[in-house]
């Protein structure tokens, strides 16, 4: 595919997404004026359009339908609790406006994954396959030569700029030291990936949204529980930040400007509590609000010196 015609199905999507419901003829109009009609046509022509939405459909899973009462023409939101979904659209839609505002470009700004998206399509693959991969991977904190195993890819996730991969071990001698249990690793962090002809099967009780559901980030396993976290925010703007923003699907505020959460107690979600600095208190679990006081020492014990 071209990526001038896959900007045609971006141009298409986003149109119509925006608009909520259109006619075909609001759709001619609008291609009539689009930069990427490079054609000049005075319409997008039947047969075109809906070679158009079929291809989405096929490439994309996104359906267009259409209102057979009204003739007009929407994007099928019946399941964008699909967070693929959505993440798809809303780059799509991204992806529009800098290609409809090129001059603006260099005055829009946005985060870039620095490292690991070379490896995608490759882990993408595997998935969809189950193909075991060939993995090389050297932890931060690691002095040691790569671990270099195999993997059983399951799922990815982005988080903080930074892509992952969850799947399941086995050492180049066949052992498996975590059992069934998935382990996590940072794309940026890996030095090579090589796809193997090996099957693997992937376990039929393992839904990806589950799995992470008691976690914040991408430190997750067994090891860690759930419970219940409870703040007090000193100020409403900090509130109004975590209204908008929810930091976990759990989240609640029980009372004005107090916030709780079921959340298993990880280094992603203690650091991001940690970025609100003194406009929270921490209320519960003690062992956390413990935690915090005696880094709360530490840095005026720093600050005293």
């Amino acid at each position: 595919m071209s990526v001038v015609q896959y900007k045609k199905y971006i141009w298409l999507v986003d149109t119509i997404r925006s608009a909520g419901k259109i006619s075909r003829d609001q759709i001619d109009r609008k291609w009539a004026s689009a930069r990427i009609n490079d054609v000049h046509e005075s319409h997008l022509p039947d047969s075109t359009f809906f070679r158009y939405k079929k291809d989405i459909e096929e490439l994309f899973d996104i359906d267009i339908l259409c209102d057979r009462s009204t003739g007009e023409y929407y994007i099928d939101d019946s399941d964008l609790g699909s967070q693929t979904r959505q993440w798809l659209l809303s780059q799509f839609a991204v992806s529009q406006t800098l290609d409809t505002s090129r001059e603006l470009r260099d005055r829009i700004l946005y985060e870039s994954i620095p490292e690991g998206t070379q490896y995608l399509t490759t882990i993408v693959n595997a998935m969809r396959d189950s193909k075991m991969l060939l993995v090389s991977h050297l932890r931060f904190d690691s002095k040691e030569k790569p671990h270099i195993f195999y993997l059983s890819p399951l799922c990815m996730k982005v988080f903080k700029q930074r892509w992952y991969v969850l799947g399941l071990v086995e050492e180049l001698d066949g052992s498996n030291q975590t059992g069934n249990e998935p382990r996590i690793y940072s794309l940026d962090r890996v030095g090579s990936i090589e796809p193997l002809e090996k099957s693997f099967i992937r376990p039929k009780n393992f839904d990806p949204q589950a799995y992470f559901a008691p976690f914040y980030g991408v430190f997750c396993g067994k090891q860690y529980k759930p419970e219940f976290v409870r703040v007090r925010v000193s100020n409403e703007v900090s509130a109004k930040y975590l209204r908008s923003l929810p930091l976990h699907q759990s989240q609640k505020e029980v009372e004005p400007c107090v916030f709780e959460w079921y959340i298993a107690l990880t280094f992603d979600f203690i650091q991001q509590l940690r970025t609100f600095g003194a406009e929270i208190e921490v209320l519960a679990p003690q062992s956390l609000r413990n935690q915090f006081a005696e880094e709360a020492q530490k840095i005026l014990d720093y600050y005293k010196k």
